[in-house]
Order: C-alpha cells, then structure tokens, then sequence
C-alpha cells in the first residue's frame, strides 16, 4: 500500500485531517509533514482529495476525499 493509499484510506474514515494529524496517525509522534504535505499536493493534483483552509496556524489546511 503506497503513502497515498494510507492517505485516502485515513482521509475516508476521518474528515478534516490537518497534515500534522496524518503524520502522527501514518509515521507516529515522530512523524514526517513534509512527505505528508507533498503526497496530499499530488493527490489533490490527481482529484483524489480535497483541502480546505487558508493553511495557517488559526485555520490550517484540512483534507477530504475528493467525490
């Protein structure tokens, strides 16, 4: 299963995950944004997801399955 597969799977079963919230839940308290934040660009790039938000700290970019 590829990052982006966890990706949408998570994503489907939680709406309005923040980047940080899917790299605790895929990599743990360590995590690693920034492979998140680059997999969810492409993804949203192929229609597979959906961003909401203005991306900063008081209202950060939060993704959904795009349908």
């Amino acid at each position: 299963m590829t990052l982006a597969d966890q990706i949408e799977d998570i994503v489907g079963r939680r709406t309005d995950m923040t980047e940080a919230m899917l790299a605790e839940a895929l990599f743990g308290s360590a995590g690693y944004q920034q492979r998140v934040n680059s997999t969810c660009r492409r993804m949203i790039k192929e229609g597979r997801l959906k961003r909401s938000g203005r991306g900063g700290a008081t209202d950060p970019f939060t993704y959904s399955l795009a349908l």
